[in-house]
């Protein structure tokens, strides 16, 4: 019954897409964008500096520009390439001079204690516990503890707010626990599931599932990739209103064979918003957010704490960094090698500057012991090396990033400005 559901509901959607020819949002449980709320946004940068931006961080392809028309005052923005359903129009500051932009200013405090005044929030990644499975992010191998990502990364994020707040910071939170943020669950998500199916995962990589498990599938899928992480950016942006996001994750290689078993792959890097797609950008929400966050000019805040990040990571560790030249969804930042744009949902969705750190392989040979020894005292040795517990050393190097960033701005102006409104 549910197949030949499945298969009355594409022809109809077939049909139904041939006749209107509106494209889906990029996700089935995304909201509406609203335009409106980039209109603070008028006047206030020349064409020079939107190209730019554009350019460098948020569109390196080009894959925006057949969306665009450009006139002498502005640019107007469009849900079609052939250029025939305006989205939103775009006006310029006049002539070359740059704008009377806001960005963000985070210094102040002092020296001692450089993150007094600041709000960051913590945004550990995942669920974990009882969704661990659900999420695909946690594996075992023979009789060790399981390893779980979203206790890791809530267990890294733990001992950073300790030290960020040693600082002076406030520290606030998108979730701190394993309960989910979002009210809803998998079985709320089934109609959205067929339609992601129908239309939004077109192309995408799909698991050789019956048609009942990959609505399931789906359906997971938008529970904790989409539904939860819309919920923490609501409580981000409406409720906390933080001047800096980190998102806490560690990282994992491919299995080898897709057999588990561990490999040698360990390597690091932080993400920092920008590179969009041309597959992206097809949809209007992604269009709506490159604007948002363009004008928004949170960029040069997570360049610089991104950076600072980057180097105690060489310095502390010394472990490789990511290299996703030729990927075609990220690229390079110049901030140091660690530091790549790539247009991941939390920072996208998440207003004011977010810096997406992964850690460690959890699968890699020189890290999955480390793992496996806990939260230890003292040290132990590791690798030929004496080591601090590993969630220790991967908070304290993120907390001396942030703290050496905003250091270094208390030291070069006594002013702080809080980019939230």
């Amino acid at each position: 019954m549910v197949r030949l559901l499945f298969l009355l509901a594409l022809g109809w959607a077939a049909g139904g897409r041939a006749a209107e020819e509106k494209p889906v949002l990029f996700s089935p449980v995304s909201e509406e964008p609203e335009w409106r709320l980039l209109d603070p946004g008028q006047g206030r940068l020349t064409r020079r500096e939107f190209e730019n931006r554009l350019a460098k961080i948020f569109d390196p392809s080009g894959a925006l520009r057949p969306y665009l028309l450009w006139d002498d005052g502005g640019v107007t923005l469009f849900r079609d390439e052939a250029r025939t359903r305006p989205l939103y129009r775009l006006t310029f500051a006049p002539g070359d001079a740059a704008a009377d932009v806001a960005t963000p200013v985070l210094g102040g405090g002092d020296s001692a204690r450089p993150l007094a005044g600041k709000v960051i929030c913590l945004d550990p990644g995942h669920i974990g516990g009882d969704w661990a499975d659900i999420e695909e992010r946690t594996f075992r191998i023979g009789n060790d503890r399981p390893v779980v990502e979203g206790e890791l990364n809530l267990r890294t994020s733990r001992l950073l707010a300790e030290r960020l707040e040693s600082a002076g910071a406030k520290v606030v939170w998108t979730h701190d626990g394993f309960e989910p943020t979002t009210s809803l669950r998998p079985a709320d998500l089934y109609p959205e599931a067929i339609a992601y199916l129908l239309q939004g995962s077109l192309g995408a990589r799909m698991p050789r599932y019956s048609v009942n498990r990959l609505i399931r599938w789906n359906a997971e899928l938008l529970f904790y990739r989409s539904a939860e992480i819309q919920a923490r950016a609501r409580r981000v942006n409406e409720e906390l209103r933080p001047d800096l996001t980190l998102c806490i994750h560690y990282n994992a290689a491919p299995w080898p064979g897709g057999r588990v078993r561990l490999t040698s792959a360990n390597r690091l890097v932080v993400f920092v918003h920008g590179s969009y797609t041309a597959a992206e950008l097809a949809f209007d929400d992604q269009k709506f957010h490159l604007l948002r966050k363009l004008l928004e000019n949170s960029t040069p805040v997570e360049l610089g704490v991104g950076e600072a990040i980057g180097r105690q990571f060489q310095e502390q560790w010394g472990f490789r960094p990511e290299n996703y030249e030729g990927s075609g969804y990220a690229h390079a930042s110049g901030a140091g090698p660690y530091v790549w744009h790539r247009n991941l949902i939390a920072n996208r969705m998440f207003d004011g500057p977010v810096v997406f750190v992964e850690g460690p392989y959890m699968n890699d040979r020189a890290i999955y012991p480390w793992i496996q020894a806990g939260e230890y005292e003292g040290t132990r040795g590791f690798a030929g090396k004496s080591r601090r517990n590993l969630f220790r050393e991967y908070a304290e190097q993120v907390a001396a990033g942030v703290v050496e960033y905003f250091r270094r701005q208390a030291e070069s102006s006594a002013t702080f400005t809080n980019y939230s409104p």
